[in-house]
């Protein structure tokens, strides 16, 4: 089973990550090349047995302009700190169009940044589930406990704001923070969706949320 989930967000993670890049190449082939390009990394994903990397593309036309693809992928096979559920695995992708407000970014950079965000999550655990059962004769629905896997989808936006510091010709830090709105649902009647919308970091929350974070990267 864990196998076939990870396979599974491979697949999800490769076609939402071409995905975009593609739908990018499209919209912009008459503008020239980019002219820079960045990896970074967001440290705290790791809390929610996840990791994020973010590739940064800047706009050869318009320097303080660039586009960021972040691909997500989560996989545990216990709880973490906030759940005790069985096993999760998970993909995203979160799209920005970030502006700087320095017309040619420098040493520190002021930004405004706004996109989508996609995430997938099939979580096993316990939980109840509605069942048929014969008893003297009659047919009756109950609910039982048992073992169960539902998928979670979670769709919203983020509108950030943050200053990147360039530390030397080829790292950075980028501290931001900003507002966002997520909707989730599952593909269960009865899942588990609800049991993981108690606070805006659980995997199937739904409303408004306060969005932070530290990126650290490298210009490539």
């Amino acid at each position: 089973m864990l196998d076939y989930k990870l396979n599974t967000m491979r697949n999800i993670l490769i076609i939402l990550l071409i995905l975009p890049l593609s739908l990018f190449s499209q919209t912009t082939e008459n503008m020239p090349e980019a002219k820079s390009f960045s990896l970074g990394i967001v440290p705290q994903y790791t809390a929610i047995n996840g990791m994020r990397f973010d590739l940064d593309f800047s706009l050869k036309n318009k320097p303080n302009h660039c586009i960021v693809v972040a691909p997500q992928l989560y996989i545990s096979t216990r709880g973490n700190w906030d759940w005790d559920y069985k096993s999760m695995a998970g993909a995203g992708l979160e799209l920005q169009y970030k502006i700087f407000l320095n017309e040619k970014p420098g040493n520190e950079a002021v930004y405004f940044a706004y996109g989508p965000v996609f995430n997938y999550f099939s979580v096993t655990d316990e939980g109840l589930t509605v069942k048929e059962f014969i008893d003297n004769g009659g047919n009756y629905i109950g609910l039982v406990e048992q073992e169960m896997t539902t998928n979670i989808f979670k769709l919203g936006g983020n509108f950030l704001i943050g200053v990147k510091f360039t530390l030397g010709e080829s790292l950075y830090i980028d501290p931001y923070i900003g507002l966002g709105i997520r909707f989730s649902f599952d593909d269960k009647t009865t899942g588990l969706h609800g049991y993981y919308n108690e606070w805006w970091g659980d995997m199937g929350y739904s409303g408004t949320l306060l969005v932070g974070g530290i990126r650290l990267g490298v210009f490539l």
